[in-house]
């Protein structure tokens, strides 16, 4: 299918960045042999739905306003490449890491004017940013993830049932920061937790074991609304969770503070006083589970998982791989060489490179990619690997 003919209604059809290796591997049940090195792929695997139609929303674009400058609020995804390749495309940046050098304070919201469009990244908006872009008169075009809406119509609920939402997420992240925003917006209270440590000193205020005055001072900026009261906040809570956090941690999460709440209010019916919903989007928790099997599989021998140091989705596959043999976040094939691999380090967050990563003789190496990976990049890590261990590959060139 061609860019002009995208409908964005087929979850299995790839709109962009198409990979002939990699819909090899696809349609052989991801299973290729090469020389001594057997290649396997996660059962499900990079672009989820939702960024494949962001990713052709902002193609069309280009395409149906050739006269006029299309501006992307921040990142479309977390992928380097991909906002790379639309900057070369003449796509302007309003901040970001691929904002112009030029723009004040890194922020080029002062340069936009009614006649540009404006895209929403599939992450979604902050409430601000939405209305700043409707004062100016901008054309938006909003490829906000139908899985992203999810989690935002929930907390509206909360909010009018007198509900704090607690959301398991990353402060910093565009969806966090676009949920916050729109509880603040109603009127409503919010608390971020990043992990299950965080949860756990949560539980600690609600069963009152930890002074609410001190753990309000702990929390990181941006955690937490603006007037935040524990001791006042607390008592009725309902959980969401950012789309791309690991499942198995929120399940804990909810978990954890359903138990609080219980043990704080045990004459109370639960439903009174909490509430969950479990908001991991579907291609999310379709990737992680197909890691878990392709690991449990008793198969390989590492995993290399591809995709964005700052995309959450990818950071957690290569958790749920990581413990069973070695695992490596790599952002692409420049990272891969024979003596040595250049990637992410899941514990402390910093790049590092590990030296001797492939095995002598027989291998099986596992990929997988975040849902803001393209196909051809999957593509080039996998001929990168081969390479690495001495095996030619046999492919058609990739295409996008």
């Amino acid at each position: 299918m061609s860019d002009t003919d995208t409908q964005y209604d087929d979850p299995f059809q790839r709109y962009s960045y198409r990979s002939s290796l990699i819909e090899e591997l696809r349609n052989t049940g991801g299973r290729m042999q090469r020389g001594r090195v057997t290649v396997r792929t996660a059962r499900t695997f990079g672009f989820c739905w939702g960024v494949d139609r962001a990713v052709a929303m902002v193609r069309d674009a280009l395409r149906d306003y050739p006269d006029r400058r299309i501006w992307l609020l921040d990142q479309i995804i977390h992928n380097p490449q991909v906002n790379a390749d639309f900057k070369d495309m003449g796509v302007r940046f309003v901040r970001g890491p691929f904002a112009d050098a030029s723009a004040s304070e890194g922020d080029g919201s002062s340069q936009l004017s009614a006649d540009d469009v404006v895209v929403i990244p599939a992450f979604s908006a902050t409430v601000e940013d939405t209305e700043q872009l409707e004062g100016i008169g901008c054309t938006i075009l909003d490829t906000t993830c139908p899985w992203v809406v999810r989690p935002h119509l929930r907390t509206i609920k909360y909010v009018e049932d007198g509900f704090t939402t607690v959301i398991h997420g990353l402060v910093q992240h565009e969806e966090t920061r676009a949920s916050c925003s729109l509880i603040a917006s109603r009127g409503g209270q919010y608390l971020v937790v990043a992990d299950q440590g965080e949860a756990e000193r949560l539980c600690r205020v609600i069963r009152g074991e930890l002074d609410a005055g001190d753990y309000l001072d702990s929390l990181a900026a941006g955690a937490c609304s603006a007037d935040f009261d524990p001791t006042e906040h607390l008592t009725r809570i309902g959980t969401i969770n950012q789309t791309t956090m690991l499942a198995s941690e929120t399940r804990e999460i909810e978990a954890l503070i359903r138990e609080a709440v219980a043990a704080r209010d045990p004459a109370v019916e639960i439903a009174e006083s909490f509430r969950e919903l479990n908001t991991i989007c579907r291609a999310t928790q379709e990737n992680q589970d197909s890691v878990v099997a392709l690991a449990e599989s008793g198969e390989l021998d590492l995993l290399v998982v591809v995709g964005g140091f700052d995309s959450s989705n990818t950071r957690n596959l290569t958790r749920v791989g990581g413990g069973c043999f070695p695992s490596f976040h790599v952002l692409g094939p420049d990272a891969i060489e024979a003596g040595v691999i250049r990637h992410r380090c899941a514990k402390t967050g910093n790049t590092v490179s590990t030296d001797n990563w492939l095995p002598e003789g027989p291998i099986s190496v596992g990929f997988t990619a975040g849902a803001s990976t393209p196909d051809t990049l999957l593509g080039d890590v996998v001929e990168a690997v081969l390479r690495a261990a001495g095996e030619r590959v046999d492919a058609a060139p990739s295409v996008s």
